[in-house]
């Protein structure tokens, strides 16, 4: 039952489905319809909802027609809701679904923005503290992007957070699931590039000699040699089973940051490449190795002649220290593009000519040589990189 004023009318907030409130007007019983077509802007009518003391009315519309007698979509100027803010952003990109724009094109691809917001993920973990707010902004309006592409909505993503219920009771269970497997000291170790080093590291440093077998067998062991040192940096009593997990760079973060393995050892290159989610137990000095900037023996590199219309194309396994490094050389992250890459980035300089520079870790240069590279300039010299151990940050 609503409950008219002495003149037999009732307030009406007039709100739009994404929350953003078009008007206020006054109702007699039979006005509802004909109020909201004063000002010759019909619009649907989805849900009409009394407030607590059923004297006011909440009326829920879905019409992209204006409201104000001015014209404007609403009578109020401020927008005050987040929700509709982004909401209204996420329509106009809509809009622009079956143009021939940039993001006309990118939501009706939808597999290329989940590339694209790969490329951004990147952008935002290399970008400095200034630029953060930037490319969070370029990441967000990929995913509204995405979100359009697949035809899920914020209010879809709302209502599934809704369901969720981050308690902290799951949170207790999760903790206790990874105490539970705590009898075990799983280490990350690399499989690939310079895993001689590991080893020498695990072994004169750690206490563990890694056994590597031949030919196809893919397990590897580790035997406690040296008791003192092992129990310097690890928890270990006679049920505690060690294990190694030979893993490549961009699994090891996530894989401890899951808690899926306890410690890892590499570089500390590797490291601060990726979210800071570890902490340092042990690490020493490699004086054998630099990370440098490569280009081809013939190919002129000249910074200062690149704009964001010349942008060269860069194969970067490190794009954290790259990005720094051409942030303290004043080359500005709009005039060059990297393509964040996992292996031997160097070899998209020897297969191709897209590339003009790709950085890579560099020990006797005798690959280099051998390619016909030569290295343009360094990026931490020898005597600065450090292979560690590292465990999970609580």
């Amino acid at each position: 039952m609503i409950y008219f004023d002495q003149y037999e009318i009732v307030p009406a907030i007039i709100q739009n489905i994404n929350g953003l409130v078009k008007g206020l007007c006054y109702m007699k019983k039979q006005s509802i319809e004909q109020t909201c077509q004063t000002s010759d802007h019909l619009q649907y009518v989805i849900k009409i909802s009394l407030d607590c003391d059923s004297d006011s009315i909440l009326i829920i519309v879905d019409s992209k027609n204006p409201f104000c007698h001015t014209g404007n979509y609403s009578c109020f100027n401020l927008q005050t809701s987040i929700k509709t803010n982004l909401s209204t952003l996420c329509e106009h990109i809509k809009s622009k679904m079956n143009t021939n724009s940039y993001t006309g094109y990118m939501q009706r691809n939808s597999q290329l923005v989940l590339t694209k917001i790969m490329e951004e993920y990147w952008e935002l973990v290399a970008a400095s503290e200034n630029n953060k707010i930037y490319e969070c902004s370029d990441l967000f309006v990929h995913i509204l992007i995405y979100l359009n592409s697949i035809g899920l909505s914020l209010e879809d993503i709302s209502n599934e957070l809704n369901k969720r219920r981050w308690t902290l009771k799951t949170l207790i269970q999760f903790d206790k699931l990874c105490e539970e497997k705590q009898n075990e000291i799983l280490i990350a170790i690399t499989n690939s590039k310079y895993f001689d080093k590991i080893d020498q590291f695990a072994e004169n440093e750690l206490g563990i000699k890694i056994i590597r077998y031949s030919n196809r067998n893919l397990l590897i062991e580790g035997e406690i040699i040296n008791q003192e040192k092992f129990l310097k940096y690890f928890p270990y009593d006679k049920y505690s089973k060690l294990s190694l997990l030979p893993c490549k760079p961009k699994d090891m973060i996530w894989l401890l940051a899951s808690k899926r393995i306890t410690h890892i050892i590499t570089y500390h290159t590797i490291i601060e490449n990726y979210p800071k989610i570890s902490t340092r137990i042990h690490q020493i000095i490699d004086p054998t190795i630099c990370l440098a900037l490569i280009s081809c023996q013939e190919d002129i590199i000249e910074p200062d002649k690149w704009t964001n219309k010349n942008k060269p194309l860069i194969a970067s396994e490190y794009i954290c220290q790259l990005t720094k490094y051409f942030q303290d050389n004043s080359i500005d992250s709009d005039r060059y593009h990297l393509d964040e890459l996992s292996g031997s980035s160097e070899a998209f300089l020897i297969n191709t000519k897209k590339y003009l520079l790709a950085d890579a870790i560099v020990h006797t240069g005798r690959t280099i040589q051998s390619n016909n590279l030569r290295i343009w300039n360094i990026i931490i010299p020898k005597g600065q990189i450090h292979i560690g151990l590292y465990t999970y940050s609580n």
